[in-house]
């Protein structure tokens, strides 16, 4: 992406994961010729600092549940001791 310009923060290295475990379309999803999709949206400025600005997909599903993380911002900046928030999600599974 050109400097400044906003898109989706790919990844490239021997430190990322090799795949999602007995998961192939996700793995297909997310790496891509080797480049992991973060999912996040970022910019880079003119000093080679990245940006994270926003998401590509807001909405985490958990347990059958929608959770948005602008939600769980929104509640948590409703406390008056909270200047900055931001809410992310662990890549973590239940065992089955």
């Amino acid at each position: 992406m050109p400097t400044g310009q906003a898109g989706e923060i790919w990844f490239f290295g021997p430190m990322l994961i090799r795949g999602y475990w007995n998961r192939p379309d996700a793995t297909a999803e997310t790496i891509v010729d080797g480049w992991l999709r973060s999912g996040d949206i970022g910019r880079l400025d003119a000093d080679g600092f990245v940006y994270v600005e926003d998401r590509v997909k807001d909405m985490i599903l958990r347990a059958g549940e929608n959770i948005y993380g602008a939600e769980v911002e929104s509640a948590i900046y409703d406390h008056p001791a909270v200047h900055e928030a931001c809410s992310f999600r662990c890549a973590t599974r239940t065992p089955r």
